[in-house]
């Protein structure tokens, strides 16, 4: 038996039900709440009811924040007691007629048919601490609300919503958030933004544009890194820092990435036949490394492309987020493409928490500097010191440098005589259509 610790004294709960056998699918069943299934189809049912009953519906999502902490101290058997507490608070706090939902851990939904006239008192229910096994456990909660039909007009949608609203509330340290206007434009947005992706799939309102690679003590270009630009036919030109993560979150990615390693691969072949001998650089995602990919391998495309068009592999090379040194079945197939013959660089080293081990065992063959080292790399000598220590290590390891994000004069002067070989920014070039690669002092 576990009890609810009020300001008043203690509340005895009903223990949880000895058996869950007999509850259908659309429960979940550790409490017999609706599982996420079961809320939205009942929602959908019971939002024009409510509608044309005169009510404004409301959706609740509600997290435990401390879930993890608490759970990770207790049985099994406690566990469920704690969850089957969390049923009964509920049901105390929003009336057993309330269509309640508890959605996986630590995640629970409530369909009102009207606001809550008082957050604090839902506080005060939910967060006052409960005894199990003699153990006082003391919650805490955040909770997003979202609004029928002003958020969204189906509860699918709706549960989104909540749970965009949830997220904000933690983001500005507040224990509730309401859907805004603002958010529904964003989420509007973002929904646009996946179908779109989407349908460009095989490359419609997809482009490339090319920023060189400088040698630095030469200047001259020796190679252009590939970046896809996307015109959305209604949102128009959207750019890589909104799209890029739409895609590696809906694995449109992969397809979208497999377009950009043959356009890039057609347009380096179509170069050679002018007389340009440049090197291209491709970013390829993790979800493309990924064993669950789908489509075809990296790998593959690639080898396909080279034979067809007769490219160099050594002429190619491929850019790696740094975090990716720390995937095994990923830095497999990475290790296949060096061993097939192209390069392989690392992305924006320094960026995250660099594990230095990994360079020794790793195929890559070029180190991109993080621009963040670039930006102060005036205002605070110790930048220059790091990027001198990752160039000294990556020539001793038989690398190459590229540093990127070079705007200004003082900045190149200080990168190069921190000895890195190849400079990118907007101090050399931005990024250009192919056409305008022909007028740079490029090899021959």
């Amino acid at each position: 038996m576990h009890a609810l610790v009020m300001n008043d004294g203690w509340v005895p709960t009903p223990p949880s039900p000895a058996s869950m056998d007999h509850l259908p699918a659309q429960r979940d069943p550790l409490t017999g709440l609706l599982n996420k299934h079961g809320f939205i189809r009942e929602g959908n049912r019971l939002l024009p009811l409510m509608a044309a009953a005169g009510e404004h519906p409301h959706v609740i999502f509600i997290e435990l924040n401390n879930y993890e902490g608490i759970v990770s101290r207790m049985s099994y058997e406690e566990a469920l007691e704690l969850l089957q507490a969390m049923r009964w608070r509920l049901q105390l706090a929003f009336g057993e007629d309330a269509l309640l939902a508890r959605f996986d851990s630590e995640r629970f939904a409530v369909l009102l048919p009207e606001a809550l006239d008082e957050f604090t008192a839902l506080q005060r229910v939910l967060e006052t601490p409960v005894v199990i096994g003699g153990n006082a456990y003391h919650l805490s909660i955040t909770c997003g609300v979202a609004t029928y039909p002003e958020a969204a007009d189906n509860m699918h949608m709706l549960v989104i919503a909540a749970r965009i609203a949830r997220r904000d509330a933690i983001n500005a340290g507040r224990p509730v958030s309401t859907f805004s206007g603002e958010q529904r434009r964003r989420l509007s947005r973002s929904r646009a933004i996946e179908d779109g992706l989407w349908e460009s799939r095989a490359g419609e309102g997809l482009s490339l544009v090319y920023q060189p690679k400088v040698e630095i003590h030469s200047g001259r270009v020796i190679g252009v890194e590939t970046l896809m630009r996307w015109y959305h036919p209604e949102l128009g030109h959207v750019s890589p820092t909104e799209f890029v993560p739409v895609a590696e979150r809906t694995r449109t990615i992969v397809p979208l990435g497999e377009w950009m390693i043959r356009e890039s691969l057609h347009q380096q072949s179509q170069w050679r036949r002018q007389g340009l001998d440049l090197s291209v650089a491709i970013n390829i995602s993790p979800a493309q490394l990924a064993p669950e990919a789908s489509g075809t391998p990296v790998l593959d495309i690639l080898a396909d492309e080279c034979d067809r068009l007769d490219l160099d592999r050594s002429k190619i090379e491929l850019e790696i987020t740094e975090g990716l040194l720390t995937d095994e079945s990923a830095m497999a197939q990475v290790r296949r493409l060096a061993n097939a013959g192209f390069g392989i660089a690392i992305d924006d080293f320094g960026r995250d928490h660099s594990a230095l081990s990994l360079l020794v065992d790793s195929p890559a063959r070029t180190l991109k500097i993080d621009k963040g080292f670039v930006d102060n790399i005036l205002r605070n000598p110790r930048q220059a010191a790091i990027i001198r220590f990752i160039t000294e290590l990556a020539h001793d390891l038989g690398m190459r440098t590229v540093v990127e994000g070079v705007e200004h004069i003082r900045q190149l002067v200080a990168v190069a005589s921190a000895g890195c070989d190849y400079g990118q920014g907007y101090f050399y070039y931005r990024p250009m259509c192919a056409d305008r690669i022909h007028g740079l002092r490029t090899p021959h």
